[in-house]
């Protein structure tokens, strides 16, 4: 045996046998069995298979320029099965379409089959869906005025509002089928305004189109964006600054006077409402807390129309006054209805003045004086002798109520004689 394969003839022999089946595994498959030499092997596929690929898009076969169509999916799902080679190729390059050929059909709805092409016929191919129920409208065409839309209007830099928006075109054509023109409501672009401080412009805005639903419409927008320039104010008014108070003072405290820092502030807010503004009131002081005079600081009581204050606070002044005890000394004291032919002389006190308290908080006392003050004895109808008579205190008609006087002697001690 071991010297029959020695002899080179039998070498060579196997060696092309191996050659040529080599060369076949490796080149042929099920689709060249039978090619056009007319070789078929002798053995079984061994280099089939299938590849399936997703979204492949879909092309539709219509004068584009007078129909509108829909229902062609815009991918499709295809698979292909065959040789090896054939199969890789094929899904790597893609190199082929796949279609609805709706020309010479009449406007309405239609089942059709997707169909192919560019693939070669020893390959098998399945479209899935392998057909679709379409609609041929008529196109048509119609300008719409562009709509602006400020979103986050209320959260522009506090101060600002939008005074104004304009697009750039104002207009646009919209072309769809007949029905879908005829569902549009509104032409609109939308712009986020967040933050805005001041006025500018926003390149490229999308342009989109909604039914009187709101949905959303698919069309064919010219031009598809537009430039937004937005204006940007920030209204402003001075007005009066109003305190505001609450309680009752405590016992023994007046207030003499607030005096506010500023008596005015600048406010930020809608021009229709700083129309209407007349004033701004603080938020109220507690009244029933000041025991002295002293500087401090309160809030404004801003409404929330306001967007912006130039101060949220004001300091205010303010002035209280304790009673205070104020002394009046030698007030004379006048005799009334004294007779002829009497001498009256002061027992007690022993002259004719004496001191009065004045309690009471020291403007009011302070506009008091002496001479504004009488001191009254009635003798009239006394006989002689020694009498108590009382003290009337007289005091101008404008003296504050909260004013207390205390008289030294209540009573006066006083001796009548008659004159020899």
């Amino acid at each position: 045996m071991n010297s029959w394969l020695e002899k080179p003839w039998v070498i060579r022999v196997v060696a092309l046998v191996l050659s040529v089946l080599l060369f076949v595994v490796v080149a042929f498959d099920e689709n060249v069995y039978d090619n056009d030499d007319g070789f078929e092997l002798p053995f079984g596929d061994t280099t089939s298979d299938t590849q399936t690929m997703e979204d492949v898009p879909v092309q539709t076969e219509i004068d584009q320029e007078k129909y509108v169509v829909s229902g062609v999916p815009e991918t499709v799902k295809v698979s292909l099965s065959g040789s090896v080679s054939l199969v890789t190729s094929m899904v790597l390059q893609r190199n082929f379409d796949v279609f609805v050929d709706l020309e010479g059909l009449e406007p309405g709805t239609h089942q059709v089959d997707l169909e192919y092409s560019g693939i070669q016929d020893r390959l098998n191919v399945y479209i899935e869906p392998q057909e679709v129920e379409v609609t041929i409208e008529e196109r048509a065409s119609k300008e719409f005025n562009v709509t602006m839309d400020a979103v986050n209007r209320d959260k522009v830099e506090a101060g600002y509002e939008v005074a104004n928006i304009t697009t750039d075109p104002g207009k646009v054509l919209v072309t769809s089928s007949k029905s879908v023109i005829n569902k549009i409501a509104i032409v609109k672009a939308f712009v986020d305004v967040e933050g805005f401080n001041e006025s500018q412009t926003i390149d490229n805005v999308p342009v989109k189109v909604y039914d009187n639903q709101g949905n959303q419409l698919n069309v064919r927008i010219d031009p598809p964006t537009v430039d937004v320039e937005v204006e940007m104010s920030n209204p402003s008014k001075s007005v009066p600054i109003t305190l505001e108070t609450e309680n009752e003072l405590p016992e023994g405290i007046k207030l003499e006077e607030t005096k506010l820092e500023n008596e005015q502030v600048q406010i930020f807010a809608a021009e229709s409402y700083l129309a209407e503004l007349e004033e701004i009131k603080t938020k109220p002081i507690d009244l029933s807390k000041l025991t002295e005079s002293g500087s401090m600081e309160v809030e404004l009581a801003l409404p929330s129309e306001v967007r912006k204050a130039a101060n949220e606070t004001v300091n205010v002044d303010v002035s209280v006054e304790k009673v205070e005890e104020q002394d009046l000394n030698d007030v004379a004291i006048q005799l009334e209805g004294e007779e002829s032919g009497q001498t009256v002389s002061f027992v007690e006190p022993d002259s004719n003045v004496m001191n009065i308290t004045m309690s009471g908080y020291p403007s009011d006392l302070e506009q008091i004086s002496p001479e504004d003050l009488q001191l009254l004895v009635d003798v009239g109808g006394l006989g002689p002798g020694e009498h108590e008579v009382p003290i009337e205190l007289i005091t101008p008609d404008d003296v504050p109520e909260s004013v207390q006087f205390e008289l030294q002697f209540e009573q006066a001690a006083i001796n009548i004689e008659e004159e020899e």
